[in-house]
């Protein structure tokens, strides 16, 4: 009796663990937000992503494009690793074999207009719709990112810095991405406890810093501005 309830046990934590691991999100988009500047004389601006399939399986994922603003005399396409589309089209299915990355970048073209934009992209894996990640990309915003950038439980300060910044947070943090205002990582810091994270030899301008957990996840990204 006892030896057939072990292997039931047994059974059951498997099956909670394989659920469990099954569920998990494997679709990583990095960085998000995407950012880039556009000048009207210029022909074509991409702020350029990265989508990572993170499981140790192929997924079908779909993606899907939400313009949340777009000034007159733009437009907009987006770019995978099969194609780049036409700025007609909206969504596309594209394969991702396990571990493999894609580029996911949206394009904008200004057409001779000055302008702003801000694009949401869904990416959504066709068999498991809890699997999914939404991407924000931004063209000539530099105010606060609406629902991506949260500063509501977070202090980094000081804010503007000069030499350094130090984050205040009750989540447990791993590290610190920095990037600029086109999307380039600039710095990653290995995060600790009133730790000073030095910025001193960086260009003055506006910077998106990135927390990321022990779990690598992003908790927040907030707004540094750097004199």
């Amino acid at each position: 009796m006892m030896k057939t309830l072990h292997r039931v046990n047994t059974i059951l934590f498997f099956l909670i663990s394989f659920t469990v691991a099954w569920g998990q999100g494997s679709l990583e988009l990095t960085p998000n937000p995407a950012i880039a500047a556009v000048l009207a004389t210029d022909n074509d601006v991409p702020a350029k992503a990265s989508l990572t399939n993170t499981s140790d399986h192929t997924i079908t994922v779909r993606w899907i494009r939400k313009i949340m603003e777009l000034s007159m005399g733009w437009q907009t396409a987006v770019c995978d690793k099969n194609a780049c589309y036409i700025p007609s089209i909206d969504t596309m299915l594209l394969e991702l074999a396990a571990g493999e990355t894609s580029n996911m970048d949206i394009h904008i073209y200004p057409n001779g207009v000055p302008g702003q934009s801000s694009i949401e992209l869904t990416i959504v894996d066709v068999d498991d719709s809890d699997n999914k990640v939404v991407g924000m990309y931004l063209f000539n915003q530099t105010s606060a990112v609406k629902e991506t950038i949260r500063q509501d439980d977070v202090k980094i300060y000081p804010n503007p810095a000069t030499e350094y910044f130090k984050v205040e947070t009750r989540d447990v943090l791993a590290k610190i991405d920095m990037y600029n205002i086109v999307g380039d990582r600039v710095k990653t810091f290995y995060a600790y406890r009133n730790k000073r994270y030095y910025v001193d030899d960086l260009p003055d301008g506006l910077y998106l810093v990135r927390l990321i957990d022990v779990n690598n996840r992003v908790i927040k990204t907030l707004r540094l501005n750097k004199r």
